[in-house]
């Protein structure tokens, strides 16, 4: 692949599998890109580094294919934009690690988008304390999803350190009222910081869904990711 499309990605770690990924990925600021020639080897990484979780959407060894789905409205299975969010975040544990690999691109559009918590953290505490103060409360939304639902914030901060993120934008979450009247403060705040890449064929990232929001642009053509959750 041409060394070009790997000087565009954040953290580029090279090829999978590595024998320190574990240590990599503890040692990096929870935001990792990579290349792999196959599925079967993005999932050994990620058994390497810990537990697979199931999700009711994947197959049996973990994998959940993101791509167009006729007859799904769940927006990760459209083509359109996947605003910032957070994997399973009514769950009490949601998942440590999400891997994402690439296998196919799409035709235009499609790019990632990662915000890192700290970030968005420190754009808020110089720009608006307010809307900080509405996200990190105790009570700033709950999430629903199925059998489970979580109230708490949308930034949990404990001595200083963001600790854990959590987000959606569907009808699974409700947001109390200060956050909503913050919401659009929120959002620039998101924008403000936002990392965005170009994932082609064979090129994935490692996130870490404690710290870390992430997204996707809108797209055309048939994109597909497979997504691998490792608690």
């Amino acid at each position: 692949m041409p060394k070009s499309f790997t000087d565009l990605l954040p953290h580029f770690i090279g090829n999978l599998p590595l024998p320190d990924l574990t240590d990599r990925i503890r040692d990096s600021e929870g935001l990792l890109t990579f290349e792999c020639h196959d599925e079967e080897t993005v999932l050994r990484a990620a058994h390497s580094v810990g537990e697979v979780m199931l999700h009711p959407h994947s197959d049996a060894r973990g994998i959940t294919p993101i791509r167009l789905t006729e007859g799904r409205t769940d927006v990760g299975l459209t083509t359109a934009e996947l605003m910032a969010h957070t994997d399973r975040p009514a769950t009490e544990h949601p998942p440590r690690y999400l891997f994402l690999w690439c296998k196919r691109a799409s035709d235009s559009g499609g790019g990632a988008v990662a915000y890192r918590g700290r970030d968005v953290v420190r754009y808020l505490e110089e720009h608006d304390p307010a809307t900080l103060a509405a996200v990190t409360s105790s009570q700033a939304a709950i999430f629903r999803t199925g059998e489970f639902e979580h109230v708490g914030p949308i930034i949990r901060i404990v001595d200083g350190e963001v600790v854990n993120v959590r987000l959606r934008f569907d009808r699974l979450i409700h947001f109390s009222w200060d956050v909503a009247r913050h919401l659009p403060a929120f959002l620039v705040a998101l924008e403000s910081v936002a990392r965005r890449f170009a994932l082609q064929a064979g090129q994935g990232y490692i996130l870490d869904n404690l710290t870390w929001f992430h997204g996707r642009s809108s797209y055309t053509g048939d994109r597909e990711m497979s997504r691998i959750m490792v608690a």
